[in-house]
């Protein structure tokens, strides 16, 4: 019985005769909705897995997983209290940052910059991305948007601008010192290639009345996604007036709108398959009212309401597995390729990445897969059930 609801099942869809033929069309159309939308689903969902993890990757390189901090603001610098520190479990490296904001002014040229005073060579997050010179203990590391900004390379001068300073007669005035550029970075995230400025933390001692003083001790983990525990774990450790924060906390707005804006486009386009879903559910109650005879042939054979509401159900299914499997390969094929060469390039300024990043998730492609399926298989329950309910002594008289 099985094999007979199968054969009609199959025979129905291709149909191309008369009226039918204009069923078969919808069922194709019907396919091809199933197949863009489970294949824009998957490039989409990849694109914004990709951001993510990009992102991800990017803020945890150039950012210290947890922050130590004092409420009043700087704290002495101890060689003991951060020994200590590197002795707790999970602890990669720690290291000592007097961080402000401030201003960097050459070339008859001012901007606004992120001060990090930091000690040169000793395990610290801008090593890595310097792409020319180095951070030494007589010059400062500005980034590489803002060497494009000021027109300026190794060797030049500039004059660093701090928050500091004194009242005189004639209002603030600010402290400010001139310093050479010794080394340029680029990490590849705008905001802080144009606005981060590092600084030896001796120059800033010996510049400022804030010598042997910190604001910050940063530390780097071996399990990054671990920050939020350890991080209160120490806190419970830590002296009085000290509390602590990490790179979770910090950029936690800004991920939540990420996950929110993945969850809504896979919402809107889980309507585009909808759509198809609808199509299929209008074109099998057509064909239902063009086999109406054939179904009551059917059932004066010996055929059951079950046998006949599985045939359009079974048509549904077949409908469905073609759409998401051909809709499977699709996206998965595109995504492959975006990832490979890379065809959209987005604007720095705007953007923290330069080309559309994608990772493909096994657990997005089967949530897709099954989603969609279970739709279409839902389409077809409406004109299946009005299939089996036929009055076929009815239909047999007319």
């Amino acid at each position: 019985m099985a094999n007979f609801e199968n054969f009609l099942a199959v025979k129905y869809i291709k149909s191309s005769k008369g009226k039918e033929r204009f069923i078969s069309f919808s069922s194709l159309m019907s396919i091809l909705g199933i197949i863009v939308g489970v294949a824009a689903l998957i490039i989409v969902m990849g694109v914004m897995n990709g951001f993510d993890k990009e992102l991800e990757k990017k803020i945890l390189d150039i950012t210290p997983h947890v922050f130590i901090k004092n409420s009043y603001g700087v704290f002495d610098y101890s060689n003991s209290f951060i020994d200590k520190l590197k002795k707790e479990k999970g602890v990669k490296f720690v290291y000592p940052l007097l961080t402000t904001q401030g201003m960097l002014s050459c070339c008859n040229f001012s901007t606004g910059i992120v001060i990090n005073g930091i000690n040169p060579n000793r395990n610290n997050p801008v090593e890595k991305y310097i792409i020319k010179g180095k951070l030494t203990d007589s010059g400062v590391v500005i980034g590489y948007e803002l060497a494009k900004m000021l027109g300026i390379g190794i060797g030049e001068t500039v004059r660093v601008i701090l928050p500091f300073g004194k009242t005189t007669p004639f209002g603030f005035a600010p402290l400010s010192f001139k310093a050479q550029v010794s080394g340029i970075f680029k990490c590849g995230m705008y905001d802080y290639d144009s606005t981060f400025v590092y600084i030896p933390l001796s120059m800033l001692w010996n510049k400022t009345n804030l010598k042997g003083k910190i604001n910050t001790i940063a530390i780097e983990l071996k399990e990054p996604f671990k920050a939020e525990e350890f991080s209160n774990r120490l806190a419970m450790q830590l002296p009085e007036n000290f509390y602590t924060s990490n790179w979770i906390q910090i950029n936690s707005n800004f991920f939540t709108a990420l996950k929110l804006e993945k969850t809504a486009m896979f919402i809107i386009l889980l309507l585009v398959v909808l759509v198809a879903a609808f199509n299929i559910t209008s074109s099998l109650t057509m064909m239902v009212m063009e086999k109406t005879k054939e179904i009551a042939i059917l059932r004066s054979l010996g055929a059951t309401e079950k046998n006949i509401k599985n045939i359009f159900i079974k048509q549904a299914a077949i409908i469905g597995v073609i759409g998401v499997f051909i809709g499977d390969v699709l996206g998965i094929t595109l995504s492959f390729l975006l990832k490979k060469y890379h065809f959209i390039e987005l604007p720095k300024s705007v953007y923290y990445i330069t080309t559309i990043p994608v990772d493909i998730n096994l657990f997005y492609i089967a949530l897709i897969s099954i989603l969609s399926f279970l739709l279409v298989i839902l389409s077809g329950l409406y004109p299946a059930s009005k299939a089996s309910k036929l009055n076929i002594v009815q239909v047999l008289r007319s």
